[in-house]
């Protein structure tokens, strides 16, 4: 029997909330669940599925440190966020390469579909497709496929 079935929440600095807030909005149709300011540090719950929760903090004189290479980003690098089907991948796809935060490239690695975006601070996250069961087995890096302009 699994002991857990999520991840509870992602905690995260981020330099402007207002900005991130509608970002996430736009693109993932999130929910702000809590918004609190307590004395000079603001921290915010964004629901981006029914159990997934962001909750970024906006502290005085501290900001993200932008863009970083993958492995040089501290000890979490990145996190993924998975499309509910293959329509809504392709949804969230569209609205990341209208918005501009992302190069059009998707890639299949056999079980799975993903892209990269860049929120607001220009970190580097990812939304993932899971195939369907007994789609494909796993595929090493060297199988992956690109696709451009999914």
């Amino acid at each position: 029997m699994p002991l857990i079935n999520n991840i509870n929440h992602l905690t995260f600095i981020t330099g402007d909330m207002d900005r991130l807030i509608d970002f996430y909005k736009r693109i993932f149709d999130a929910n702000v669940t809590l918004d609190l300011t307590e004395g000079p540090v603001r921290h915010v719950f964004i629901e981006v599925g029914d159990q997934t929760v962001l909750h970024p903090f906006q502290l005085p004189d501290t900001n993200p440190p932008g863009f970083l290479p993958m492995f040089q980003r501290g000890r979490l690098d990145h996190f993924a966020l998975n499309a509910t089907s293959e329509e809504a991948f392709r949804e969230i796809y569209r609205r990341i390469v209208a918005e501009g935060s992302l190069d059009g490239v998707v890639i299949d690695m056999g079980l799975l579909l993903l892209f990269s975006f860049k929120d607001p601070d220009d970190a580097v996250q990812e939304v993932v497709w899971w195939k369907p069961a007994g789609s494909q087995k796993g595929a090493l890096r060297e199988n992956w496929k690109y696709i451009k302009d999914y």
